[in-house]
C-alpha cells in the first residue's frame, strides 16, 4: 500500500513538474513574440518600425534567417544578442507563428513595366513576389527595408552569391525603383527618400 502511494506522489509530482515547464516555455515564447513585435509589429505587419514585415512570410527562408543569426553568419546588434538568444526548440514555434499571419498586401496583378524589371527575380521569388521556399516573399515588404537588403547585397554586406550576382549591376535608381515597386506596386513617380533616410546604418542588414 506504501508503495503505491509513493508512486502515485512521484506521479503526480512529475506532472505537476511538467505543467511548470510548460508554463515557462509558453512565458519565454511570449516575451519573444513581444521582443519580436518591437521592430516586426504585433501582427507582423508594420510601416514604421525598424524591421522588415513578416507576416505570411515562408518558413524555410525564416528557419534559415534565425539559424543565420544564431550562427553569427548574419550580424544585427539585437538579433546577433544573447540577450534575444532563440532557442532550438523555439524556432518552430516563433517561425510558424510569422509565417501563418496574413500580409497587409496581397498578391495582385503588377504593372507591365514593373513585371519586366523584376522578371529575372521571379524564379526564385515567385511570379508576383510572393516568395518560393526557400526564397522569401518580397511583395508588400517595405521599400526602405528592400532597398537597403538590395545595397546590402550589391555592397557585400550581406553575402549570398546568387544576390551579389543580382544586384552587382543594378544602379542606385533602380534599386530604388525595384524596391518601391515590389513594396507598393506603383511605379514611384520620383525619388522617395523619407523612409530611406530614416534607417539606422546600424540596422543594414536586418
Amino acid at each position: 500500500m506504501m508503495n503505491k502511494l509513493l508512486a502515485m506522489m512521484v506521479c503526480l509530482a512529475l506532472l505537476v513538474w511538467e505543467n511548470v515547464l510548460r508554463a515557462d516555455d509558453s512565458n519565454t515564447l511570449q516575451a519573444k513574440y513581444s521582443a519580436c513585435a518591437h521592430c516586426h509589429g504585433i501582427e507582423g505587419n508594420n510601416k514604421e518600425l525598424p524591421g522588415p514585415n513578416l507576416a505570411g512570410q515562408n518558413r524555410a527562408y525564416l528557419v534559415n534567417q534565425v539559424n543565420l543569426f544564431r550562427g553569427n553568419k548574419r550580424i544585427h546588434p539585437v538579433l546577433s544578442s544573447t540577450d534575444l538568444e532563440i532557442h532550438s526548440s523555439e524556432i518552430d514555434a516563433l517561425v510558424g507563428y510569422y509565417a501563418n499571419l496574413k500580409p497587409e498586401n496581397p498578391v495582385t496583378r503588377l504593372d507591365e513595366d514593373g513585371e519586366l524589371m523584376y522578371s529575372p527575380c521571379s524564379a526564385c521569388h515567385g511570379a508576383n513576389g510572393e516568395g518560393i521556399a526557400p526564397f522569401p516573399r518580397l511583395l508588400g515588404q517595405k521599400p526602405a527595408y528592400l532597398e537597403q537588403q538590395l545595397i546590402n547585397f550589391r555592397g557585400g554586406a550581406r553575402q549570398n552569391a546568387t544576390m551579389q550576382a543580382m544586384a552587382i549591376n543594378l544602379s542606385d535608381e533602380e534599386i530604388k525603383w525595384l524596391a518601391v515597386y515590389l513594396g507598393s506596386q506603383k511605379k514611384p513617380d520620383g525619388v522617395i527618400t523619407s523612409e530611406i533616410d530614416s534607417i539606422d546604418p546600424n540596422d543594414a542588414d536586418y
